[in-house]
């Protein structure tokens, strides 16, 4: 291994060595490992034997870019006053957002400006120890995870069934036993019956016991298999139901950063996987390795020198397995890896399913849904292709070990040395004893599959809720919804805020307006409130008591929210009101929907209150899914009213109603609306700026027109827009 092999990612901000990056292609162009070096006065250019290729002073630089082309990158330099490019290296796409990196930092040194954090999605998602890259979708280094302790927390899954799991090995003891049985029965039978010729009635009692063992074994079978069954169905129901509690009990921001399919395939097919090694793949492995010692002790007790003979193809074989399952063991991955891409790709597509036919992008999704498609196709063929080469050249060397026997127990037999019944029963216990050696990758199989599905499944388990409860966290008796934002800053990546130093106090039941232009802070503002996030720095305080304090449950109790992309559940139109209070009466519904001005559309409906609203609520306009959303709100009787664009997208006659049913919801409730149509807000109490993260105004409708400031233009613009759009329509 080179010096530059043994180096990897890093950055240095008080050494010399600022960032080492490896890329696919070398100096001309070709693909080949080369490694770029960058310290705060030159670029470096190495070949994979550590020998420098290029060098580039900085202070010689005016600029450098990463372009990128189909399915490749090359990463240009501009020198000096010169236009002239040059390329400094190239790369494949995979290599593209780490030189994506490198161009930002190489920048900022250029013009001597602070080198920037990376943000989370920026981050190089490697294993710091051996630098190997995570699992798609994971942090989790398949290569450095505690395996055996990975397993310890499989098994945890089973102690509340143990009792039933020692009866399951019982009658698998007991199957094991009878399994050798039947091959010396036939050794009796040979000799004792056969060969002698005896015709008495030993034969029939021996053919009725190999028929009762076979009874029998089979009972022993059906029973451990019932076990199995019932022991399975229920480590997953307690699998998906401590996995779905995490979710639960995860923050928004975790969700953020990972796609839904990815949960999904957690939830249900690592879960089936964990369930299948621990019901079939335990018992499995416990019985065939229980077998395969009880046929080494038959064999030994039977003819040793035999025994030697059967037993000399089996270092080969396990010598085999060490060196093809590293191999194996890749392509399985790989294999997992494809299919995980191609259940994203239906996810989203499903998902964005409106948008792909409103821009026909079907062909576009099919072509991107067949790439996917001939990826998995292709390593399944890899995969099962390597494993159907495998298993026959195992038959082979396993069956050598036959070959043995028969010639050397052909030959005792002749000599008188062993019986023929002896032999054939050492015959049958040796096909017996290779079925177990042979399924031997199987097993391992069975094994890394449960531990990669466990390593998905315990990172969600494992992580820590980013707005978790505070351990001291206090319930208060009487909400009366004064909220106070003091100093707060915040930024979905902390380097870079999207709220700076904000100051408000808003009074119990006072309605603010929250105004400002697309991206200025506003829904952060409210994710901030709702305490979706906590903020990087200052304190969001609800009747004195800062919202980390408080228990998230009284405090979501306690807010109601209504957005424009309202999400309705798969149910009935009562069941998506009432969500909000599970045991509400029908008459509250009903309420709820009439101060929404709900009620009028949903009693001319075929089913009234029982009708399905589809999944998301594409049964219904978007001007009805918001009133279903306003009822669920006014039914849940929050302290706290968070509107975000609750009338955008609607017509005026929808929003005149949605309107109307918001004027009596906010009635007596802290109230935060923002809203795309200002004049809406006239109403507010208080009309609050925000501008580049800061609030830049605060005041009334009248006040803050007069002031002819942010908030005049915002509504001379939207005038003009009106006027241009009444034009149109005339």
């Amino acid at each position: 291994m080179s010096f530059i092999e043994s180096c990897h990612f890093q950055i240095h901000i008080d050494g010399e060595l600022l960032y080492l990056a490896k890329t696919d292609m070398d100096v001309d162009g070709q693909f080949g490992d080369s490694w770029l070096a960058l310290s705060d006065k030159v670029i470096q250019l190495y070949s994979n034997s550590g020998e420098m290729k290029k060098k580039v002073e900085l202070d010689s630089i005016r600029s450098v870019k990463m372009e990128r082309f189909i399915g490749a990158g090359a990463f240009i330099i501009t020198r000096g006053d010169e236009e002239v490019n040059e390329v400094l290296l190239g790369c494949s796409s995979s290599y593209m957002q780490k030189f994506s990196i490198a161009e930002k930092f190489i920048n900022c040194l250029i013009k001597n400006e602070p080198i920037p954090q990376l943000s989370r999605t920026e981050q190089p998602r490697i294993c710091q120890k051996c630098q190997r890259p995570f699992e798609d979708g994971t942090e989790i280094c398949s290569v450095c995870v505690d395996k055996k302790k990975v397993l310890g927390r499989i098994m945890d899954f089973t102690k509340p069934y143990r009792g039933k799991i020692s009866l399951a090995v019982v009658f698998l003891l007991v199957a094991t036993l009878l399994e050798l049985a039947p091959p010396y029965l036939t050794k009796i039978i040979v000799d004792d019956v056969l060969e002698p010729k005896d015709l008495g009635s030993s034969l029939l009692i021996l053919v009725l016991l190999l028929g009762v063992t076979g009874m029998v074994l089979a009972l022993m079978q059906f029973l451990k298999g019932v076990l199995g069954v019932w022991i399975g169905s229920k480590i997953m129901g307690d699998m998906r139901k401590e996995i779905y509690q995490s979710l639960m009990r995860l923050s928004v921001s975790y969700f953020d950063r990972r796609q839904t399919s990815q949960f999904i395939g957690r939830v249900n097919s690592d879960a089936e996987s964990i369930r299948q090694f621990l019901t079939d793949g335990v018992l499995y492995i416990i019985g065939q390795v229980m077998l395969l010692l009880a046929i080494i002790v038959m064999m030994f007790s039977l003819d040793w020198k035999l025994a030697l003979f059967a037993l000399l193809p089996s270092p080969i074989v396990l010598i085999f397995s060490v060196f093809i399952w590293p191999r194996v063991q890749h392509l399985w991955y790989k294999q997992w890896q494809s299919i995980n891409k191609l259940n994203m790709i239906v996810g989203d597509t499903l998902q964005g399913i409106r948008v792909v036919k409103a821009f026909g992008q079907e062909g576009q999704e099919q072509d991107r849904y067949m790439q996917g498609n001939q990826a998995v196709v292709s390593q399944t063929m890899k995969t099962d292709g390597l494993w159907q080469g495998v298993f026959p050249l195992f038959s082979f060397i396993t069956g050598s070990g036959m070959l043995l026997v028969w010639y050397f127990g052909g030959l005792s037999v002749i000599s008188d040395d062993i019986t023929l019944g002896t032999l054939l029963a050492f015959v049958a216990y040796l096909g017996m004893f290779f079925g177990p050696l042979q399924w031997f990758n199987q097993m391992i199989s069975w094994v890394t599959r449960a531990i990669s599905s466990a390593n998905r499944i315990f990172e969600i388990i494992d992580a820590p809720s980013e707005v978790p409860d505070n351990k001291d966290a206090v319930v208060l008796d009487n909400i009366k919804g004064r909220v106070q934002i003091e100093k707060v800053t915040f930024g979905y990546e902390k380097h870079q805020p999207v709220i700076k130093n904000i100051d408000l106090d808003v009074k119990a039941g006072e309605m603010i307006g929250l105004v400002g232009h697309s991206g200025a802070g506003k829904s952060t503002l409210i994710n901030l409130i709702t305490r979706f996030y906590d903020p990087n720095e200052g304190k969001i305080l609800l009747d004195g008591v800062d919202l980390r304090k408080l228990k998230q449950e009284q405090l979501h109790q306690n807010i109601g929210v209504v957005l424009q992309e309202t999400f309705l559940f798969d149910g009935t139109i009562s069941e998506n009101i009432a969500y909000s209070k599970e045991d509400a009466t029908p008459e509250e519904i009903m309420r709820a929907a009439k101060i929404a001005n709900a009620h009028e559309f949903v009693v001319k409906m075929s089913d009234g209150y029982d009708t399905k609203v589809g999944e998301r609520g594409h049964r219904l306009s978007g001007g009805q899914k918001q009133r279903i959303a306003i009822a669920r709100a006014i039914l849940h009787d929050p302290r706290i009213l968070i509107l975000d664009e609750a009338t955008a997208s609607v017509d005026t006659e929808t929003e005149k109603k949605i309107q109307e049913a918001i004027s009596r919801l906010v009635k007596g409730r802290t109230t935060f609306a923002i809203a795309h149509r200002l004049s809406t807000l006239r109403n507010a109490d208080r009309l609050v700026v925000v501008d580049k993260g800061v609030i830049a105004e605060m005041g009334t409708h009248e006040e803050l027109l007069e002031k002819e400031g942010i908030y005049y233009k915002l509504v001379e613009a939207q005038k003009e827009m009106s006027q241009i759009k009444g034009v149109e329509v005339g």
